[in-house]
């Protein structure tokens, strides 16, 4: 990661073309991987799909359809640095594109320690953009959603037996 001296001096020249009231900013990005192995433990999920019983699709065919949806929502043009994600929004989105194909979406931690629901928002620094490393291994074709399929037991619920 550039230092900001090492940035002014690298794009000394922006500075010859920029208004006299103008100021040019440079900052060092840093890419927050979301869900796949690249991405920090606490971030790492498997997005589960439950296929629409009417569809001709494979469970290949869905799940590459999830992944390159996934890699268009989080392109670069999409975020700005600091964003904030929800998986709402997302969830949203896949819907829209993947129709009919797709009945429901969810998005389940990979960490023991992270409840479901635990990265229906995760928020970013102000100079991190968010991307997708999301991989095949990281979206699961499930025939419906039960508590096994989220990770919960009913000591989990809190839930005593």
């Amino acid at each position: 990661r550039p230092t900001l001296f090492e940035l002014t001096d690298e794009y000394t020249k922006v500075q010859d073309y920029k208004m006299l009231t103008d100021a040019v900013l440079l900052n060092s990005v840093v890419f927050k991987p979301l869900f796949g192995p690249k991405a920090d433990p606490n971030l790492r999920a498997t997005i589960k799909v439950i296929k629409n019983h009417f569809t001709n699709a494979s469970d290949s065919e869905i799940r590459s359809a999830v992944l390159n949806q996934m890699n268009s929502y989080f392109g670069i043009d999409n975020w700005n640095f600091g964003d904030t994600f929800y998986f709402s929004e997302l969830s949203t989105y896949l819907h829209n594109t993947l129709a009919p194909n797709v009945a429901s979406i969810i998005i389940v931690p990979n960490s023991t320690d992270i409840a479901f629901g635990g990265l229906l928002q995760i928020n970013s620094n102000p100079d991190e953009i968010m991307i997708s490393a999301a991989t095949a291994d990281n979206v699961q074709i499930i025939s419906a959603i039960t508590a096994a399929q989220i990770n919960q037991t009913l000591a989990g619920l809190g839930i005593v037996v």
